[in-house]
């Protein structure tokens, strides 16, 4: 199949609406949907638990029963699975499909028609007995703004326990089970300030991948065929494994010269493919045995496939946990250069614990108040603070599957991001998400991945810091780290004693 696959051609053009809206577009292919969020359901984890990858509800157009689609970020091509296993050139078709709303009475909220799409024989994912029908790619992903939502809370759900006996919202909230749905964006027009400004952590990336293929087009009016050429759509974020726990009233380690930032730092930094269409968190042996080092109690481990509909085979695996991770921005990096996810979120935590004291003050701008640490001021300005990085931070019991360094299912993806992306260490799945909330915006001129938290989630299970930057003046404020703007804070007069030498 070479590098990957995809459509035959990159326009599409979705409605304002299904209900009365003709769809528009280039020629006879286009998108229609109606802007409104669609409940999906979740394959099993892999381990024998649920909550594993992200599953929609599809149908052909010339009508039959509906089939479970895998909604995948990490998949290049959208797919629509065959019968067995084809012969000869690979090939695509123009096809379409809709996606159903999983609750009932699953009605139609998107169409699409008259794309080039694969037909393969899909295989299980997550347990042997889910078997999709097919496989929504980024090829489709790339023309919207697309919302995921990984552990939204039912509100029937809720409802439901709470007659069943539960005392309040919260406790019936806790014991309901999850929902998870995705949601087609024309655009996000929001900039990058307000986003900030409003408490989400904006998380750039490049796409990687994309190519010619060694599949061919449909024959063309003279019955030549070409290869298949696909955009570049792989998601590729730096990680940070096993952080430290972090309480933003607790000091941190004083961080007194250049170099501490490094030396203070900690988990171990990593490069993850985001793929929904994966449950857990996949790491290849030596990116674990390095967070490994790092954990105080060794996890429990047990031996399970790993099942991923795109690839032919059971995956040979080792399921344990990890207690936390971060996904950090690094699209901004410091004058100091790109020092890595770990010792970035460090600094983030370090200037949050500094704007959580200052912002306590009685007054506005006190005279004396908490500042920055030596280690991160800009070292062409110490007098100025470096800006930290956005980041969303998930904690509790992520599951993990290990694969052997040499497993071809992670080779062929370090092959397809090669040599203009990082070497990955694995991926983040569906399943290790958690509370989580995504809008993948693939349309703005820099992709970006928006983060926020599912309401009233505690902040060790899930946290997102927008990105904070420093300060210009004495007649700015900051609102950073989700304080209230009753507390916005300035700079102050002078800096609190920080525990480090004098001259540091």
């Amino acid at each position: 199949m070479g590098r990957s696959s995809g459509r035959a051609r990159a326009c599409a053009w979705m409605s304002a609406a299904l209900a009365g809206v003709a769809a528009v577009g280039c020629g006879d292919d286009y998108f229609a949907t109606d802007q409104l969020p669609i409940a999906v359901t979740r394959a099993p984890l892999g381990d024998g638990t649920s909550q594993g990858a992200l599953l929609g509800l599809a149908r052909l157009p010339d009508g039959g029963a509906p089939f479970k689609m895998v909604i995948d970020t990490g998949s290049p091509v959208t797919i629509i699975g065959a019968a067995a296993p084809g012969s000869g050139t690979l090939t695509i078709a123009q096809r379409g499909f809709d996606l159903l709303d999983t609750n009932a009475p699953q009605p139609v909220r998107a169409r699409f028609r008259d794309l080039g799409l694969f037909s393969l024989q899909l295989g299980p994912v997550g347990s042997a007995a889910t078997v999709p029908g097919g496989v929504l790619g980024g090829d489709i992903m790339r023309a919207f703004s697309m919302e995921l939502r990984f552990d939204e809370t039912c509100g029937g759900a809720v409802a439901a326990a709470v007659d069943g006996g539960a005392t309040d919202a919260g406790a019936a909230a806790a014991a309901a089970p999850g929902c998870s749905s995705v949601t087609f964006w024309s655009h996000e027009g929001a900039t990058l300030g307000f986003l900030e400004d409003a408490g989400y952590a904006v998380v750039r990336f490049t796409p990687f991948g994309g190519g010619e293929t060694t599949a061919n087009s449909e024959p063309g009016f003279l019955g030549l065929q070409a290869p298949v050429t696909i955009p570049a759509t792989r998601v590729v974020m730096r990680a940070c494994a096993a952080p430290d726990a972090f309480t933003p009233t607790v000091e941190p380690a004083t961080c007194c010269k250049r170099g501490d930032e490094i030396t203070n730092a900690t988990g171990v930094d990593l490069s993850l493919l985001l793929a929904t269409g994966v449950g857990p968190m996949v790491l290849s042996q030596t990116a674990w045995n390095r967070v490994a080092a790092k954990l105080t109690t060794a996890p429990a481990m047990s031996s399970a496939p790993l099942l991923v509909a795109t690839w032919p085979t059971p995956i040979a695996a080792t399921w344990t946990t990890m207690p936390r991770f971060a996904l950090v921005d690094g699209f901004d990096p410091p004058s100091t250069g790109d020092e890595g996810p770990c010792v970035d979120l460090g600094r983030s935590r370090r200037i949050e614990w500094t704007a959580v004291q200052t912002a306590n003050m009685k007054q506005a701008h006190p005279a004396v108040a908490a500042c920055v640490q030596p280690c991160d001021t800009d070292p062409s300005e110490p007098s100025e603070a470096l800006s930290s990085a956005a980041y969303i931070e998930l904690g509790g019991v992520i599951p993990v599957a290990i694969v052997a360094d040499e497993e071809p299912f992670l080779q062929a993806l370090r092959f397809d991001i090669r040599p203009e992306g990082p070497d990955i260490d694995g991926l983040v799945g569906a399943g290790a998400l958690g509370a989580a909330r995504l809008e993948l915006d693939y349309l703005s001129d820099q992709p970006r991945a928006i983060f926020s938290c599912e309401p009233d989630v505690a902040r060790d299970a899930c946290y997102v810091a927008a990105r904070c930057p420093r300060l210009p003046d004495h007649d700015h404020l900051h609102l950073c780290f989700g304080l209230p703007g009753a507390t916005g804070y300035g700079l102050p007069d002078t800096c609190a004693p920080s525990g480090c030498p004098s001259g540091s």
